[in-house]
């Protein structure tokens, strides 16, 4: 089951929570989403760079605010700002949506780097806090690589290796929690022990040594 994605209305204490993470300066704004022909998915800094192109105007950075049934997420973004200094949501996703909740941000510049989401657990369950560490690190492994062009990253084998396998448990882990996995239920490798007593037991300690050990062999 495909978990459902908003982007929020107005502001709730898991949104609130995240904007402390983001600490900007600037409260959140609902933005209309206005896609051009041209723009591609998941390229919000190159759609708008094509736009402004074409048709003037500037980039103005922040973060679009996501959530779903288990988290409340903020993702680095880019929209255009027009000679009114008005905002426009120019890049296509998944969901068609009509407006987005957007921060700005004008301490930011995109230089093609890596950058990780902000995350909030919107659940009392405690694996839902396991998956975010599982972003979080995959991420942290993404940004060793580097930038071939929007794309494309060139990543050491040894640490391609690991990415495979932590988008494998990352899946694994979204899998469970939305099937009502949780840390008492049966874990998901299949054994007979509770997710707590397994997997559970060891997964953030794993996690950190895992990091440790790519940062010394890099």
């Amino acid at each position: 089951m495909e978990p459902i994605i908003i982007s929020p209305k107005e502001e709730n204490k898991f949104v609130e929570k995240l904007l402390e993470k983001i600490d900007s300066e600037f409260e959140s704004e609902q933005v209309p989403v206005k896609i051009e022909k041209y723009s591609e998915p998941l390229n919000c800094f190159g759609n708008v760079d094509k736009k402004i192109e074409l048709d003037g105007g500037k980039v103005h950075y922040g973060w679009v605010i996501y959530q779903t049934d288990i988290l409340c997420e903020a993702e680095r973004h880019a929209v255009w700002e027009n000679e009114n200094e008005e905002l426009i949501d120019i890049t296509p996703r998944e969901i068609d949506f009509e407006e987005i909740m957007f921060v700005s941000d004008n301490n930011f510049e995109y230089k093609g780097q890596i950058i990780d989401n902000y995350r909030v657990n919107t659940t009392k369950n405690k694996v839902v806090d396991h998956f975010i560490k599982v972003c979080e690190t995959l991420s942290k492994f993404y940004s060793l690589g580097k930038r071939k062009n929007d794309w494309e990253l060139e990543i050491e084998s040894h640490i391609r290796n690991i990415i495979y396998e932590y988008e494998d448990l990352k899946s694994q882990l979204e899998l469970y929690i939305s099937r009502g996995g949780n840390l008492r239920t049966k874990c998901i490798c299949g054994g007979n022990k509770n997710y707590k007593n397994c997997h559970g037991k060891t997964l953030m300690e794993r996690i950190d040594n895992d990091y440790k050990n790519i940062i010394k062999n890099k």
